[in-house]
């Protein structure tokens, strides 16, 4: 039985959050009120393996991931990977990341990639706060892709 601290999981700030928001309202031409709305009402879930591997924006939908390729790929983000590694084995607070389900579409990572990636070389199953746009509001090009 692995004993060791799980990372704890926590809605992220919207402030912290919004430009990584009004970034995925500009890839998907929404309304950013849109996805504000539906912040409001995401809930902490877990991610399931079919929703990650299907994250395509995502780097860690790939299972291929070591520590060193990780470090590599946090710094072009300019993201301290070893610290990502460090507070997850040690239980620390995260914010959550934040994937967009929109219906009958494949899930999209607004935020949080290193922090995902860090789950995935640690074999963590991760929490995500899960920004979930139904059928109605989203516009046909959402629909589309």
């Amino acid at each position: 039985m692995d004993l060791s601290p799980k990372p704890k999981w926590e809605k992220p700030d919207l402030e912290e959050e919004l430009a990584e928001m009004e970034r995925t309202a500009e890839h998907f031409e929404i309304a950013i009120s849109i996805l504000l709305d539906a912040y409001k009402t995401a809930e902490l879930e877990n991610l399931s393996n079919e929703d990650w591997i299907n994250l395509d924006n995502a780097d860690s939908s790939s299972q291929d991931w070591t520590t060193e390729d990780a470090c590599y790929k946090c710094v072009e983000y300019g993201k301290d990977f070893k610290r990502i590694e460090n507070g997850l084995k040690s239980g620390h607070t995260f914010p959550a990341p934040l994937i967009l389900f929109c219906q009958n579409q494949m899930p999209y990572l607004i935020g949080g990639n290193s922090r995902l990636l860090g789950c995935r070389v640690l074999d963590l199953k991760p929490t995500v706060l899960a920004l979930r746009i139904n059928h109605d509001d989203q516009p046909q090009n959402v629909l589309d892709r």
